[in-house]
């Protein structure tokens, strides 16, 4: 054991020394090494056996990420994600004023990154392979980055569940506020929200990747169990900027039939508890009881999977009045439940004229086969066929007829 601590002691030093050389390859190849190190080591057998070397390392990461050569901040961002593992941070006490200082740096080389690019714009037709490029470069130094950025929101996730991880026995007192697990879990929240989403939001103006996706959307939803006591504002906050429009339009064009399932899932998983969240939240309808609440879970958590339409399906999927059953009336649900929580948080991608048609004739279908749908469904499809109705015509009989029956 004493002679590993040795070895990445005298790896850590032998990158500091390199950092400092003026020789662009001698940096990459350093930190190459010791992401490979970090990757490879057992999570079962410590690296990091003293927080000082801990700190060191990522002191030498950080200097690094922030490069101005990106092939060196490229390799530097690599291996910070792989020093992000519980095993190489659980030695106390645990370093989180370093690990923020470490991601601020990464975050803000890439912003800087993007910036460069951005300002750098190619004119002319002769130029638009260079900005293909630019972009593609810029869309892999960005995955990275939120590859990173997820390991530091499952680290934090991981801790959660480990006393002695969560506040630091060993600091100074004037640090304490800073250096806990609260604070560092509300940095993440915080650097996501002016960091991450800005940065992301840009590049798809320009180019959508699914892996890219991935990994932002799992960095969302960690989000939630990070910081609880915010998941509320969070979730209305994304939903105001139009995220579940957006959830929906990358699982219509990427998760049709089995392709991008991965990406499927994590959609999936985000709608389901940024729903959650929002349903809980006082709102336009009465908040539902806890039973409500696990009814409609159970319904969302069967349903997200299989909606894999475009807006204009869904609205006529919605409108189907022939038999309708079992998986295919949880989508239908599924589907009001998503329009009526982007409706009443502004994002209305669809018009009202057509959601009205959709959400009469879904009341209508259930009348039709005797059902009576989720107490929470029924209350979003009221309050949108009333929004509707204010600037449409009245209810027609037979509809305002099967909403008595319904309910």
């Amino acid at each position: 054991m004493q002679a590993l601590v040795g070895r990445i002691e005298a790896v850590v030093r032998s990158l500091q020394g390199s950092l400092k050389m003026n020789n662009t390859e001698l940096h990459k190849q350093g930190l190459l090494l010791f992401a490979e190190i970090l990757t490879r080591q057992p999570e079962e057998i410590k690296l990091f056996t003293s927080s000082a070397i801990c700190r060191d390392a990522g002191r030498a990461l950080q200097e690094a990420v922030s490069s101005p050569v990106l092939e060196v901040a490229a390799e530097a961002v690599k291996a910070t994600s792989a020093f992000l593992r519980k095993d190489h941070q659980s030695t106390p006490p645990v370093q989180y004023r370093e690990l923020r200082a470490l991601l601020e740096a990464m975050l803000n080389r890439c912003a800087e990154f993007s910036q460069i690019l951005l300002n750098r714009r190619p004119l002319g037709h002769a130029s638009s392979r260079d900005s293909e490029k630019a972009i593609l470069r810029r869309g892999k130094f960005l995955l990275s980055t939120l590859e990173g950025f997820r390991n530091a929101c499952r680290l934090a996730v991981e801790f959660q569940s480990e006393p002695s991880a969560q506040e630091n026995p060993f600091t100074a007192p004037s640090a304490e506020k800073e250096d806990t697990l609260e604070a560092f879990s509300e940095f993440l929240l915080s650097a996501c929200d002016s960091l991450c989403i800005p940065m992301v939001m840009r590049h798809l103006e320009q180019a959508t990747h699914p892996d890219l996706m991935e990994v932002f959307l799992s960095i969302l939803h960690s989000l939630f169990v990070i910081v609880p006591h915010m998941k509320e504002k969070f979730s209305k906050k994304l939903a105001a900027s139009s995220f579940i429009q957006l959830t929906l339009e990358l699982k219509a064009r990427f998760c049709s039939g089995l392709s991008h399932s991965a990406l499927n899932q994590v959609c999936s998983s985000f709608l389901f508890y940024i729903c959650l969240n929002l349903l809980s939240v006082p709102g336009k309808t009465e908040p539902p009881s806890q039973e409500e609440l696990s009814e409609v879970s159970e319904l969302l958590q069967h349903g997200l999977p299989q909606i894999t339409s475009r807006s204009p399906e869904s609205l006529a999927f919605l409108s189907d009045r022939q038999y309708v059953e079992g998986a295919a009336r949880q989508r239908q649900c599924c589907i009001l439940l998503l329009f009526y929580l982007a409706y009443i948080h502004e994002d209305r991608f669809v018009s009202e004229a057509e959601l009205s048609v959709a959400v009469q004739s879904f009341l209508l279908s259930l009348q039709d086969e005797g059902e009576c749908p989720p107490v929470v469904v029924f209350r979003a499809s009221i309050y949108l066929l009333a929004i509707c109705q204010d600037k449409d015509s009245a209810l027609d009989e037979q509809l305002h007829y099967s909403l008595i029956s319904i309910s």
